[in-house]
Parts: C-alpha cells; sequence; structure tokens
C-alpha cells in the first residue's frame, strides 16, 4: 500500500513527463485493441461472405476431376458427376446439412438476331436449380425483368448488368428481358443448340469481380444443351439382363432362351433429363460439423464417386489473399505498436535514468533494491493501466461506430477481402484483453532494465550525482 502510494504522489510530481508517456501507451493500445478487432473482423467477415455467395460450407465433385473446384474453372470444366441424384440423396441425408445446390460451370454463345442477322456472343455461366440455388447462396435477384424459376418456374437465362454492358461495347447490341435467343454448345457430337429466352439482368451483390462475368442458366436447359439425358425406366426384360450381368457369366448365359431378351420395346421408352451438375455447395448447421460431413464423404467417396473440398480450398485464391490480407492487417499493427513501445520505452528509461539521484537517496535511508524496483513499476503501471483504460475506451467507442454501418475500404481489398462493401467490424472482448496484457507487459518489460541499473548506483556515488 506504501509504494502505491509513493508512485502516486511520483505520478502527480512529475503529471507533464507522465502524460507524455500515457499518451504514448493510450495510443499504443487503441492501435492494438482497434487492429486486433479489425483483423479478427475481416477474417469472420471474409469466410461469412465466401461461404454464403462463393462455396458454401463444403464443394462435392466428381473424383475423376484432375483439379480442385475452382470459381474460374470454364476452360476446363470439371468433369460431371456420375450419379447426381444418388450423391444429391446421400448428401442431405448427412446429420448437420442443411442444404444442397448442384450446379455446373460451362461456357457456350448465345446467338441473338438483329436486324436479319445473328451475332454470336460469347457466354459463361452457372447452371442451377434455381430453388436450390437460392437456398444455399439466396436469391438471384433481377435489376430487369424476372428472376429464373420464379412464380411460373420461368427457364431461361439471366445475364449480369456487367456482361450486357460488354456486349454493347464489343458487339453492339444489349439483350433486353423477353427477347428469344438460341443457346450453341460444344457437346462429344458436335454442337448442341436450345431455343431460350432472357428473362432479366442482374447486378452481383458480392464478388462483383467474379460475378460480373458470369451469368446464369437453369439445369433444364443447359441438360437439354447438351445433351445430358436418359430415360424414366428401362423394360422389366433389360433390368433382367443387368442383373444377371452383374451375377456372374453363368447367369447371362441362363438368359440365352429368354425370347423376351431377343426384341425389346423401345417404343415405351421416356426421355428424362440428366443432371449436368459438376459441383454440388453444401452448408451446413454450424461450422463445426465441417470435419464431420467431410469425413462421411471421403468414407463413402469410393462408392459414389466423389470427393469434397473445403471452403477455403475451393474458393481458388480469394481465401489465400484474403489470408495475405489479414496477415498484413496484423504485421501493420504490430509495426505501429512496436515503434509507439520503443518510443515510450525510451521515455520510461529517461525518466529513471533521470532520478538516479532520488534512488541514490532512497538507498541511503535504508531501502533495498526490491523495493526501489517496485516502487518504479508500480508507478508505470498505475500509469499504463489507466492510460491503457483510456486508449481502449476510445477504440471500443470507434469499433461501436463501425459496427453497425461498416469500415469503408478501398474498393479492390474490399472485393478480395469481403466481395465488397464495407467491413463491419464486430466487438469481441480478447482484443481488450490483448490491449490490456500488451500494457502490462511492456511497464515491467520497459521499467525493469533503467531500475536495475540505477538500484546497482552506490547511494553516495548516486547522491554526489544530484
Amino acid at each position: 500500500m506504501l509504494t502505491l502510494k509513493l508512485a502516486l504522489r511520483t505520478l502527480a510530481r512529475r503529471s507533464g513527463r507522465m502524460a507524455l508517456i500515457g499518451s504514448l501507451v493510450a495510443l499504443g493500445t487503441f492501435v492494438v485493441v482497434f487492429g486486433a478487432t479489425f483483423a479478427s473482423s475481416a477474417a469472420e467477415a471474409s469466410r461469412d461472405a465466401i461461404v454464403e455467395h462463393f462455396t458454401g460450407d463444403l464443394i462435392v465433385y466428381s473424383s475423376k476431376a484432375k483439379d480442385l473446384p475452382s470459381p474460374f474453372a470454364f476452360n476446363t470444366p470439371l468433369p460431371r458427376i456420375r450419379d447426381a441424384e444418388a450423391v444429391e440423396a446421400f448428401l442431405r441425408a448427412l446429420p448437420g446439412v442443411r442444404a444442397i445446390a448442384p450446379y455446373a460451370q460451362n461456357y457456350g454463345i448465345v446467338q441473338a438476331e438483329r436486324e436479319g442477322r445473328k451475332v454470336d456472343l460469347p457466354f459463361v455461366f452457372y447452371a442451377i436449380e434455381p430453388a436450390s440455388y437460392a437456398e444455399v447462396f439466396g436469391p438471384i435477384r433481377p435489376s430487369s425483368g424476372s428472376a429464373l424459376g420464379g412464380s411460373g418456374g420461368e427457364r431461361g437465362l439471366m445475364i449480369s448488368e456487367y456482361q450486357n454492358g460488354q456486349y454493347e461495347e464489343n458487339y453492339g447490341l444489349r439483350l433486353a428481358p423477353g427477347e428469344r435467343v438460341t443457346l450453341l454448345g460444344v457437346t462429344e457430337g458436335g454442337v448442341g443448340a436450345a431455343a431460350s429466352t432472357v428473362l432479366g439482368t442482374f447486378a452481383p451483390e458480392r464478388y462483383a469481380s467474379v460475378f460480373n462475368y458470369i451469368n446464369f442458366l437453369d439445369a433444364g436447359s443447359y441438360a437439354e444443351l447438351y445433351s445430358f439425358a436418359g430415360v424414366e425406366a428401362l423394360p422389366e426384360a433389360f433390368e433382367r439382363g443387368l442383373a444377371a450381368a452383374e451375377a456372374g457369366e453363368d447367369a447371362i448365359f441362363g438368359l440365352a432362351g429368354d425370347a423376351s431378351l431377343s426384341s425389346l420395346d423401345l417404343g415405351g421408352l421416356v426421355a428424362a433429363p440428366l443432371s449436368g451438375a459438376t459441383m454440388i455447395a453444401v452448408r451446413l448447421e454450424g461450422r463445426g460439423r465441417l470435419r464431420e460431413v467431410m469425413g462421411a464423404i471421403e468414407g463413402a467417396g469410393a462408392g459414389l464417386e466423389i470427393k469434397a473440398a473445403p471452403w477455403d480450398a475451393a474458393s481458388g485464391f480469394y481465401a489465400q489473399i484474403s489470408r495475405a490480407l489479414q496477415a498484413f492487417i496484423f504485421a501493420a499493427t504490430a509495426l505501429i505498436f512496436l515503434v509507439v513501445a520503443l518510443i515510450f520505452t525510451n521515455t520510461l528509461i529517461i525518466n529513471v535514468t533521470e532520478r538516479a539521484a532520488e534512488i541514490g537517496t532512497m538507498r541511503a535511508l535504508g531501502a533495498d533494491r526490491s523495493f526501489v524496483g517496485g516502487l518504479f513499476v508500480a508507478e508505470a503501471l498505475a500509469l499504463n493501466l489507466a492510460s491503457a483504460a483510456v486508449g481502449m475506451l476510445a477504440a471500443g467507442a470507434a469499433i461501436l461506430a463501425f459496427a453497425g454501418r461498416g469500415l469503408p475500404l478501398p474498393e479492390t481489398v474490399s472485393q478480395f477481402l469481403i466481395g465488397g462493401g464495407p467491413l463491419p467490424l464486430r466487438p469481441a472482448a480478447w482484443p481488450f484483453a490483448l490491449g490490456t496484457a500488451v500494457a502490462v507487459l511492456v511497464s515491467i518489460l520497459a521499467t525493469a532494465y533503467p531500475v536495475r541499473v540505477a538500484a546497482s548506483i552506490a547511494p553516495v556515488k548516486a547522491m554526489g550525482d544530484k
């Protein structure tokens, strides 16, 4: 108690110098708390933006794929998932799976007609099932016209506003909602064609740097364009033949006398579109289920011919760039604080060494070294904790101010970090605990060395230097 009283009296007597030291501590604490909150908020917002607008919590894709799924897999699209219906049923049955969205990435041609001539427009797109896609990523809101799969289950395509502007700039035309067009796509048998309608245009809410160049087509039109078709049911005799083939050679030869196999009636076959999905985005009930669900998919993957990639691996370089930006934020915060801490430490050292005569007097009156050291540490802690509290209050006020409306960022940084827009700061307790711990640690480290040096001076010499 005596040490604290003496420390407070000293602080009051040397208020000018102490105010300078306190302001440095307050500034350093503000930088630590605000910087840590900024970085942690950026990490959370980046993950949420990628999961909610880009990949889901994980992506399921064909085990035959040589590459990871990517937002830009248009030049070499992933292979189709072999039995998409079975895979979808398997995923929906997994505990922790909230929603799934099968879709495909591909490219083709939109052929429009103007003044009696046909104009071919390059077209990269996601082929989606509108209802399931909306469950995972939210609806695609049209800026003009209507959306895919509206109240009437409309089929067709949606063009990004940016892409439509590029068509006008490079080809001299804009596609209008309601316009009839022809879609052309390269298939194994040549070039497929399908009539379609431009339903509307849209402006992406997030990741405009990607979705400005991506358009949307309904999965049914995609299956028709690329000839993904099968039959609803096979003839009974043919099913029997398939079962025999699986049973072995003897069963196959046993069918030799089955007259029903010699003339199959194919007239009753009903065509059914097959999914052309190359990926299935999966949203989970909570991020804690990721490892569990990934493990279940890995266990069943060989039979279903699928693999899975978590959100960060499936986001291409976006997660990597986001992490690099976060690391830069932490490094910049640490560098700023280091500069502040060095100035603060230098000021404290000067403060202690200037008081060598005072230390010598205390030693001459019987104070031991531990008492002298404790007194200076108490002064530093009392000053720095009070100053840190001021810095934390200022940081808390700034964080709350940007928690609602978000912190504005340069557009390029914002696009790569959170897909665009201001960064909402998310208050958390740990940056304030970190700020307090740093203030205490710096107080002790900055005081320990000069106090040890001053306390080692002989009392008579220290008093003689007065």
